[in-house]
């Protein structure tokens, strides 16, 4: 088994425990719920109404996690996705927080940030529904939001979701209008097709177009980002090739070590060096008289 001393190796081994426990106790209370009573589902219509759903949520359930953990990191993911409501509030919260710190997105950084602001809003989502809870309880206005008087409200919770994306991402495509021109014709080409198809018609709703947008966006905006930093390293490389060159030629041709200043080489000038000491030396001794 590999070391789990890292933090990440931590993180991702805690985040599978409480994914999995958190898995489990969601199933356990419909199960121990339905043996209590003795009352079982009609397990046709069940995977009937299962393989119907999972045509459309398997495959945003997927792409959420490959689209949003880059953005928020793997704490605040595993945190996310045990919460819920990623994409009405923890992840416009997490994007907001970012923005307000100025923190670069896939940074250390980033990720501590995200994982506070989804933390604070878990917390602080539980509180108030618990508290509009409370309240629905001793009011009486359940009767009254349950009734065709309260219809009006309908459009507002329907478009929770799209003011939320539209008011955080807004100022974002409106400075980088690049990553939103493609995934706007995208997304308007497949409503085109979609509609078309008979059978493919319901797929084409609002919801799940916006979430085909944000995937768009992504993948047009990994390509923008890929390119411009491919070329500031073709630009790097450029100037790096250009100094070497420079330097290349400006460099002086230093003399050869085996030359001295006068022209000759070192065993040149050593063999005159001895010739003139063993002279030097036979004229200053003189030989002995006997």
């Amino acid at each position: 088994m590999k070391s789990l001393s890292t933090y990440d190796s931590k993180t991702h081994l805690y985040g599978r425990i409480w994914m999995a426990a958190a898995l489990i106790m969601m199933c356990f209370i419909p199960v121990v719920s339905g043996i209590i009573v003795g009352s079982g589902p009609d397990w046709g219509a069940f995977f009937k109404a299962f393989i119907a759903l999972s045509v459309i949520y398997l495959p945003t359930a997927i792409g959420e996690v490959m689209i949003y953990t880059p953005i928020i990191g793997n704490d605040a993911a595993y945190l996310s996705f045990v919460t819920g409501n990623l994409s009405n509030l923890k992840i416009p919260c997490a994007v907001n927080a970012l923005d307000v710190t100025q923190t670069e997105h896939g940074t250390e950084e980033a990720s501590i940030i995200s994982t506070i602001s989804i933390a604070v809003s878990s917390i602080v989502t539980v509180l108030i529904i618990a508290i509009g809870v409370f309240f629905l309880s001793i009011s009486g206005l359940t009767e009254f939001l349950e009734s065709d008087k309260a219809a009006f409200l309908t459009p507002a919770f329907e478009t929770v979701a799209f003011a939320l994306f539209g008011a955080l991402g807004g100022k974002y495509l409106i400075k980088y209008p690049k990553i939103a021109l493609w995934p706007l014709a995208g997304i308007t080409a497949l409503c085109i097709v979609l509609n078309l198809i008979p059978a493919a018609a319901s797929i084409a709703t609002a919801g799940n177009m916006l979430f085909v947008g944000v995937i768009f966006c992504f993948l047009n905006a990994r390509r923008l980002y890929y390119k411009k930093c491919k070329a500031e390293d073709d630009a790097l490389n450029a100037e790096s090739d250009t100094e070497e060159t420079d330097n290349g030629d400006a460099a002086p041709d230093e003399p050869d070590a085996d030359v001295n200043e006068s022209g000759q080489s070192k065993d040149e000038s050593s063999a005159e060096e001895r010739s003139s000491a063993d002279h030097s030396d036979g004229e200053a001794t003189p030989p002995e008289v006997l």
